[in-house]
């Protein structure tokens, strides 16, 4: 996938928080906060979001589809957000034992169990399956500074983890209880009863934004739709497991993405 984002377009300020952020997640290590001058718009965000896509060194390989908080809905009158999923921070579950999935040891990181779209070369070709983003970024706390603090920094992606298919996803009515355990504690049970609705309606706003920006979704494109249990902070070392009852569970462990 590429994108159309011409750096000449972009304000040097921003330029240098994009060079800051990308050195950043590059060594695995934190920032001790978010760097000054942070975008004010989501337009802005999303505009250095690319000119940063454009200087990382790996192939976009999906999307992740995240929740504006409640506190920021009549600011930006917006009820999602995107970031990338890069193609060498996806993983796949094997059923063999937690699976490691790398975050920011002194910044933010997090596990939310979700529902992943692999698109086809048509919608009736799309397929689902049960999974994981991994919600870290080298800026502690990122949340607290908003969605366009969180756009800006890849939408706090650093992983995807891809469970079991979900091969009824379209006929299925029954209800879907999904619980995530962290270091053997319940952290989070959601009863999704309206599925897939709330998947179908990320994917949709993903399309939209996808036009709107100029990238094109090519089939074999992750979609990531939203965490289902909560975001669950979690430090290095956690261990989880993400159970979405009859379609299937995954197991994975949080280890440290410093470059040694």
């Amino acid at each position: 996938m590429e994108t159309k984002m011409d750096g000449n377009s972009l304000p040097a300020e921003h330029r240098a928080i994009s060079a800051k952020l990308v050195r950043a997640r590059a060594s695995g290590r934190a920032l001790p906060g978010p760097p000054g001058g942070l975008p004010d718009t989501l337009e802005a965000a999303y505009r250095l979001q690319d000119y940063s896509i454009g200087q990382w060194d790996d192939q976009v390989a999906g999307w992740k589809v995240g929740g504006v908080p409640a506190a920021y809905l009549d600011r930006f009158d917006e009820k999602y957000l995107a970031g990338p999923i890069f193609a060498m921070s996806v993983r796949r579950a094997d059923g063999s034992g937690p699976t490691a999935m790398p975050v920011f040891a002194s910044g933010f990181a997090a596990i939310e169990p979700e529902f992943v779209f692999r698109l086809g070369a048509a919608p009736e070709a799309d397929r689902m399956y049960i999974g994981a983003e991994i919600a870290s970024s080298p800026i502690p706390a990122i949340n607290d500074y908003g969605p366009t603090a969180v756009i800006t920094d890849f939408g706090n992606n650093n992983g995807l983890l891809i469970g079991p298919e979900v091969t009824n996803w379209r006929a299925r009515r029954e209800p879907v209880v999904v619980r995530a355990i962290v270091d053997g504690k319940l952290a989070g049970e959601r009863t999704v009863d309206n599925f897939p609705r709330d998947a179908l309606d990320a994917l949709a706003f993903l399309r939209g934004l996808a036009d709107e920006r100029g990238h094109a979704l090519q089939s074999g494109t992750f979609v990531s739709t939203g965490a289902i249990t909560g975001v669950h902070e979690a430090p290095v070392g956690a261990t989880s497991s993400l159970d979405f009852g009859d379609l299937g569970s995954i197991e994975l462990e949080l280890v440290s993405a410093e470059v040694q």
